[in-house]
């Protein structure tokens, strides 16, 4: 009570001593104590805003000059107080001023009257050069107030204009009318450079209200999640700090409007921080219909510095912000749709180019996917019951390839054959991925499907929650039916010259792949002048196996002698069925007695192996010859036959044998 009352009081007995005449008869006691009285309401009034401060401060300050006129006898100067008063309208609220007039009003009460209370009246308007300057003094007032009333009513009319150049404009950029006559490709162009203007019509608009209704600054604000941040403001970038909650937070909650007139930040935060004091505020929603897009705010450190009017003005900006705003959320769908359509263009042009290679199909998938969203994106083909992971873009090792998706999220999308999103993963409780993803909140799996046949599953997953929308989600699942085919016409691909290259019965290379395979590998075996050895087996008395046992039995053991001819050879080796139960092997880089090492351990491999038929059991064995490029021959032609030629020596000296060339007597 006496930090508010206190200040005002002492003001009061200021006055009273003025009237008395003591800036006359005690000039040394007087202007100290009014100074430090001036000092006191100027501090008080900045830091609590209140509005009785506002008057002591007002009146001290009138008080000062008042008592230098009657200490230096110039009395007759007293009207300039008239225009001293209207020029502190700006600074301080009507109430403040109304006081101060009242007070003032004192000085031209009759003389009689303050003489009989014993005060000594400022100005004798019985004298005619007196009253002559008050008439002056009172028109010069009125000049500089009607200065004033007409420069605040020329900024009002100017925000006023701006607002209405703002509403024509935006709708000139909407009216159909307009864009009718435009092809589609130049309404985009229309559109898009109307919408890069959008920060621009914000922040004239948030300028222009606070002209109009002469606020400290302007603000929008904007959802954000469970809260909201600063879109634009009138004020300098980065003096305004955003708070939770609030007066906007409530706002934001409520979709009503706002206003205080004389606001405590201390009891009633605002929503927001700034370096001056917030004393009067209105907060205004702005709705889409029922969808809150967004607050608009204006504040003053004045207090009851709105009205009415204000709020109305307040409300017809804020009608506006929801056009802009509505506008730009048109835009971002379409943008997104455009370049979404512009990434599936482009991905499915290199998914057509990526010719049929499953690997590299794989790697443009995901390559595109990315581009949609930025996430984790991996890739599985199916084999069998497990899935091998082709390719993945995280950059880690994983720590298994082949890998089984049972009791994890991704088995919902294959077993029901169809895509799972999760757009929060937080209540599952069973894996995600059969191993270590990291940090992950959402999914989503899709079956690569041809036929109904399941190729395999492309899985992405993301750090945030709900990180992909409907459309973004159509776009995945067009690349991936794309590359679904793809994928089947590769795999088809890859068994049409495996039929093309391969024996269908031993899986091993065909006769015409092993003349050409041998024509290539003598050539580059010439050019760096090394060594290449031939094997060519024969299956001892395997007529007899087809006589004794059939034909099936038959089949089994060449089967069964390719496959331990398949385990058996290096990787570098080329095997191949040369005919009936003939084999040949071309061993690249390899001597003589290197191929002969190769040949005894293959010859011993088949002999071990048991064969059954008719619940009988039998074994069978195989003869090998051998011949070396160059040392036995310089021609595809001479060391095939140098090669059957041991192969014949060896069938025909015991069987179950190996033979070099160069070791025939």
């Amino acid at each position: 009570m006496l930090k508010r009352g206190g200040p005002l009081l002492f003001t009061v007995f200021a006055w009273f001593g003025l009237l008395k005449g003591l800036p006359e008869a005690r000039p040394f006691f007087w202007f100290p104590a009014c100074f430090a009285i001036a000092a006191a309401c100027f501090f008080l009034y900045n830091r609590e805003k209140k509005e009785e401060l506002a008057v002591a401060f007002l009146l001290t300050g009138l008080l000062l000059p008042a008592g230098a006129i009657q200490s230096l006898h110039l009395i007759r100067l007293t009207p300039l107080f008239f225009p001293l008063v209207i020029v502190m309208t700006f600074f301080f609220s009507l109430p403040a001023v109304l006081i101060a007039l009242t007070l003032f009003s004192i000085q031209i009460v009759p003389a009689s009257v303050l003489q009989f209370a014993g005060f000594r009246p400022f100005l004798d308007i019985a004298d005619p050069v007196q009253a002559g300057l008050l008439a002056a003094f009172l028109i010069m007032t009125a000049g500089v107030s009607s200065y004033m009333v007409r420069r605040l009513q020329t900024a009002r009319d100017k925000a006023e204009h701006a607002l209405a150049t703002i509403r024509r404009n935006a709708r000139s950029i909407t009216h159909e009318a307009e864009l009718e006559s435009l092809s589609s490709e130049e309404t985009l162009s229309h559109y898009y450079a109307s919408i890069m203007k959008i920060d621009e019509e914000i922040r004239e608009l948030l300028g222009t209200i606070k002209q109009a209704v002469f606020a400290d600054s302007a603000s929008l604000f904007i959802p954000d999640r469970n809260s909201f941040v600063l879109r634009s403001s009138t004020g300098a970038e980065g003096a305004l700090e955003v708070m939770d909650g609030g007066i906007v937070g409530a706002c934001f909650r409520d979709k009503k409007l706002a206003s205080f007139s004389e606001l405590d930040e201390k009891k009633t935060p605002p929503g927001y921080r700034k370096e001056l004091r917030i004393v009067s505020i209105i907060a205004v929603p702005i709705l889409d219909g029922s969808l809150l897009v967004g607050v608009l705010t204006v504040d003053s450190s004045r207090q009851y510095a709105f009205n009415l009017p204000e709020k109305e003005h307040a409300e017809r900006v804020a009608a506006q912000l929801v056009r802009i705003l509505h506008r730009e959320r048109m835009y971002i769908p379409l943008k997104r749709e455009r370049a979404g359509l512009r990434i599936l263009k482009e991905e499915s042009s290199n998914l057509v180019t990526s010719e049929l290679d499953r690997g590299r199909i794989a790697r443009r998938l995901c390559e595109g996917v990315e581009r949609i969203s930025a996430a984790q994106v991996f890739f599985f083909s199916r084999r069998g019951k497990l899935f091998d992971l082709v390719h993945h873009n995280t950059g880690r090792s994983v720590e298994s390839r082949r890998v089984s998706f049972d009791a994890t999220i991704i088995n919902f999308a294959l077993e029901n054959r169809t895509k799972f999103y999760v757009s929060d993963v937080k209540g599952y409780k069973i894996p995600i991925m059969p191993f270590n993803a990291g940090e992950v909140r959402s999914v989503l799996a899709i079956p690569m499907l041809s036929e109904n046949q399941l190729l395999g599953v492309l899985v992405m997953l993301s750090e945030q929650v709900d990180f992909l929308e409907n459309q973004e989600i159509e776009l995945i699942e067009i690349l991936c039916n794309q590359a679904s085919t793809l994928i089947a016409n590769a795999k088809l691909h890859a068994q049409i010259e495996r039929l093309a290259t391969t024996d269908g019965l031993t899986g091993l290379l065909n006769h015409r792949i092993f003349q050409e395979k041998l024509t290539g590998e003598l050539k580059r075996q010439s050019r760096l002048s090394g060594s290449l050895a031939l094997m060519l087996t024969d299956i001892d008395h395997f007529k007899k196996v087809n006589d004794t046992y059939g034909h099936p039995v038959g089949d089994i053991v060449l089967k069964g002698v390719s496959k331990i001819i398949r385990e058996t050879v290096r990787d570098v080796d080329i095997a191949a069925r040369y005919g009936g139960e003939e084999f040949a092997v071309i061993l690249p880089g390899t001597d003589g007695p290197g191929a002969r090492i190769i040949a005894e351990r293959l010859r011993e491999s088949v002999r071990e192996k048991t064969f059954s038929a008719d619940g009988k059991t039998f074994n069978v064995s195989i003869s090998i010859g051998i011949a070396v490029l160059p040392v036995d021959a310089k021609r595809k032609e001479e060391l095939i036959e140098k090669a059957d030629q041991a192969l014949y020596h060896a069938k025909h000296n015991g069987r179950d044998q190996s033979v070099l060339w160069n070791s025939i007597g």
